[in-house]
């Protein structure tokens, strides 16, 4: 039931807030050690790193990009799943906005990198709740851009990215 609560004190957490946290972060975690610790991570990363010499190793290209589609779109589907389950109805547009803050914080924690997107979002999260907090709500999206601009002036590869060097 979406009325089901966890009180502490004066406060309370909605249950199935406490929920999302718990799936959204398992499935990070998950995503982690898929990515780092299997054959097919392996070969995902090193296909993302560089094409030609991921298939002269013996890495098939196109079951590799196939496979790393299919798990976004599996990980996109149940996050489609808990949003819908947090609103408790359905549209073609819910994800927008969602969508975008997405994006801004895996650029914020770094291209590539799970925990910088996860630190990102957190980011994301924390600026919009201290924004609502002072009064400014209607602010709280410019202030995340802002942000996102200052942290690329300075670190242009993200929080926790890496820069590349160049390839011939």
């Amino acid at each position: 039931p979406l009325d089901w609560r966890i009180h502490f004190g004066p406060a309370s957490i909605p249950l199935l807030n406490v929920m999302i946290f718990l799936v959204a972060v398992s499935l990070m975690i998950a995503l982690q050690v898929f990515v780092r610790r299997t054959r097919l991570g392996r070969a995902m990363r090193s296909t993302a790193q560089d094409r030609e010499a991921a298939q002269l190793m013996g890495v098939d290209l196109n079951q590799t990009i196939a496979i790393t589609f299919l798990l976004g779109g599996a990980l996109a589907g149940a996050a489609g799943v808990v949003w819908g389950l947090n609103f408790g109805f359905v549209r073609q547009d819910l994800g927008f906005n969602a969508g975008l803050k997405a994006f801004t914080s895996a650029v914020l924690g770094g291209i590539g990198n799970i925990t910088g997107a996860a630190l990102g979002g957190f980011l994301i999260g924390f600026i919009e709740v201290f924004a609502a907090t002072l009064g400014y709500l209607r602010w709280a999206e410019f202030i995340v851009f802002v942000t996102l601009t200052l942290i690329l002036v300075f670190r242009p590869a993200g929080i926790l990215g890496q820069q590349l060097g160049e390839r011939a």
